[in-house]
């Protein structure tokens, strides 16, 4: 369970289904609802356990993207702070957003198939993770559970450019101290690395309507991702304006202060 801990399941399902049902309100399918109505709908329909849903997955990316993200990122974190050049021309906080991308692009191999399974059995309820799968890979193969990819991989080089960074720029600038203010500055980093919105807010809209079998999706998979992911963002701020972009966000700050203090914060403490 601790592999799931450090991805935030509840707040992953939380914000999946905040723009899932903002997407259905958008096509007039359903009533718009709030977050707070999301999460009040979700405890009432699903319990407890809902915001568990796609939990083998999650397990699985807990499992390896965490090791991913903090071999990648600490490792070249460390190489460039032990260059006496690089850490005298360099400030702290720009390596901390160059090592945090490089991992954070690294973890996509890992968290793109999971993503995909989380949002996809969230989309369609009394489907497991299991079921989803061997329903992506029968029709489209290894390409479909690679579905978002691109958006994904930038999701997580901004994600985690940004909450390392940020955390860095933060920390210095500070009074508390010790324990109380590596997790003060965890959070505002995480706080401030959700202006990275955009790039989920596509995904969540193109990854169900590729598991549904949306008839502009064909069976191979889109043309290509990055127009894709391009094409996604600017339909949504036309249709919607700056604001369609970043629904959910609220879930998101939670989990993104959760996850910067659990892998850029809980690290620098055990360094030391």
């Amino acid at each position: 369970m601790a592999a799931d801990l450090n991805g935030g399941l509840p707040m992953e399902v939380w914000k999946s289904s905040v723009v899932l049902e903002h997407i259905r309100a958008t096509e007039g399918l359903r009533t718009p609802k709030t977050t707070y109505q999301v999460f009040q709908a979700l405890l009432k329909e699903r319990g407890i356990r809902g915001f568990w849903t796609g939990c083998s997955a999650r397990m699985v990316e807990g499992f390896f993207s965490g090791a991913v993200l903090l071999a990648g990122k600490e490792t070249l974190r460390r190489s460039l702070m032990a260059s006496p050049m690089v850490r005298k021309a360099v400030p702290p906080a720009l390596i901390g957003f160059i090592a945090g991308a490089a991992g954070g692009a690294a973890q996509a191999l890992v968290m793109a198939p999971t993503s995909f399974l989380v949002t996809a059995t969230t989309a369609k309820d009394g489907h497991s993770v299991l079921e989803a799968a061997r329903e992506v890979w029968s029709q489209r193969g290894l390409r479909g559970i690679y579905s978002g990819s691109a958006a994904v991989a930038a999701r997580q080089a901004t994600n985690w450019a940004s909450r390392q960074g940020f955390t860095e720029l933060v920390r210095p600038r500070i009074s508390i101290q010790g324990v109380p203010g590596e997790i003060v500055a965890g959070c505002l980093g995480g706080a401030l690395s959700c202006l990275n919105t955009p790039f989920e807010v596509s995904r969540i809209h193109a990854q169900p309507k590729m598991y549904l079998g949306n008839k502009s999706t064909s069976k191979k998979g889109t043309k290509s991702e990055s127009s894709s992911l391009y094409s996604t963002m600017q339909q949504i701020y036309q249709q919607e304006g700056m604001g369609g972009l970043y629904v959910g966000l609220a879930p998101r700050i939670v989990q993104a202060c959760y996850q910067t203090v659990f892998l850029v914060c809980i690290p620098r403490l055990v360094e030391r």
